[in-house]
């Protein structure tokens, strides 16, 4: 993504915020002279709110007519930008860039506050998550139908890091019990967020951006899907928390999906995965004949074009700490790379898709927390991983990621659920192919 050219700071606590609302066109900020500044804040001063120890900016409230087209803050190390994209499928899509100085995270609110790609900013290391699509930029939702295709519509939209797939269904497309047709992945992914705002806490010297998503249809479901994003001062350690509140009057199924894709730097041939693994089940037929070595990835062409192996894990949790699933995804030289914790006990399952394919298609591996696998909800239906929501209930997703910099700190990581595993037992692993019917 291409960032705006932004005016140089003034001070060390600096901002500025286009404000109308009707503005269809992006215009990069413009250094403002301090009385310019004080007249453009006191226009904005109702999306603001100061209590002294915690600050909050609306970027966007739809139920208030609040929407800023461009936004710019360095607050206590601390940075936050928004502007928006113009060109192509990318047109009109808010893109807002958050920064604690060690990392940066690209988040789309236009896209259900997917977050498109997440760096550290350590110019001797490169390191990112992330890959390399074949599908260039964030599309927006408007060039996109989800039931194209037989309902692989969410192909010509797929790339960045972090895509959230449900809510009211996800996984592979077909016919449910009833006749309707499931797309791919669902629909949370491609509805824009209604509400968008940016916390700063001084006490605990974090940033907080956060999103409000609603996926909703008349005599259908009612979800309310609200994201935190949270940076932490001095740290590659950044927390992403969901809330999930069933606003229907009854029970309704519901999936919830992390779809982290990671490419290049760390995706390479002699890559692995780690993790507090029970059980490991191939998807099919193909993914069965390397079973053995399905923590190994393999270099790009590996598979023929258009190929892909999946995975599905049971993992188990560390009680020492609180349930915490412990997953580690290194590059082939075990230099760098991912940790992630999470709580098995919301999300019971995960799904390592590994789609060694030519680098022109895509090399790419999502590891993908989820509470069920891949199979249309039909399948999930039936073998009892579909979850539900009762009326009113607010279901909470947390997970951790830390971006592991240094070859001693993968081997710390690695050290660690080594001895989670030696207590519990390697994974067994499931000689038969996930049942799909």
């Amino acid at each position: 993504l291409a960032s705006p050219r932004l005016a140089s700071p003034r001070s060390v606590d600096h901002c500025s915020r286009s404000t109308s609302p009707s503005s269809s066109s992006y215009r990069p900020p413009l250094a403002l002279s301090r009385h310019q500044s004080m007249q453009r804040l006191a226009r904005i001063s109702a999306h603001l709110h100061d209590d002294g120890e915690e600050e909050t900016i609306t970027l966007t409230d739809t139920a208030k007519g609040i929407y800023l087209d461009a936004f710019q803050m360095d607050k206590g190390g601390f940075s936050v930008r928004k502007h928006r994209l113009k060109g192509g499928l990318q047109d009109n899509v808010d893109v807002v860039e958050v920064s604690n100085g060690i990392i940066k995270a690209t988040v789309l609110p236009t896209r259900g506050m997917t977050i498109h790609r997440v760096e550290l900013l350590d110019p001797a290391v490169e390191l990112s998550l992330g890959w390399e699509s074949p599908v260039k930029g964030p599309v927006h939702p408007s060039y996109v139908n989800l039931e194209d295709n037989k309902g692989l519509g969410w192909l010509y939209s797929f790339n960045g890091w972090m895509v959230r797939c449900g809510v009211e269904f996800s996984g592979h497309p077909g016919e449910d019990s009833d006749g309707r047709l499931l797309s791919l992945h669902g629909k949370i992914a491609h509805i824009p967020s209604s509400v968008v705002n940016v916390k700063f806490d001084e006490k605990h010297q974090t940033l907080y951006l956060r999103g409000k998503v609603d996926e909703v249809w008349f005599k259908g479901a009612n979800f309310e899907l609200w994201t935190e994003l949270a940076l932490h001062k001095g740290s590659k350690t950044f927390g992403l928390t969901d809330r999930l509140t069933n606003h229907s009057a009854k029970t309704q199924e519901f999936t919830m999906l992390y779809h982290a894709n990671y490419g290049r730097p760390i995706l390479g041939e002699g890559a692995r995965i780690l993790g507090t693994f029970s059980t490991v089940q191939a998807f099919d037929d193909e993914a069965l004949k390397d079973i053995e070595n399905w923590q190994r990835y393999q270099g790009p062409g590996y598979v023929k074009p258009g190929g892909e192996r999946l995975y599905c894990v049971v993992p188990f949790g560390d009680k020492a700490d609180n349930d915490k699933c412990k997953l580690v995804f290194h590059d082939p030289a075990a230099s760098k790379g991912i940790a992630i914790s999470y709580d098995v006990k919301s999300l019971p399952y995960l799904s390592v898709w590994k789609n060694e394919d030519t680098v022109k298609n895509g090399y790419v591996t999502g590891i993908e927390p989820g509470t069920s696998f891949p199979p249309n909800r039909r399948v999930e239906r039936k073998a009892g991983r579909l979850a539900t929501i009762e009326p009113n209930e607010t279901r909470v997703f947390e997970m951790r990621y830390t971006m592991l910099s240094k070859p001693g700190e993968v081997s710390a990581a690695a050290r660690d659920i080594q001895k989670l595993v030696r207590v519990h037992g390697p994974a067994k692993l499931l000689k038969e192919p996930l049942p799909k019917d």
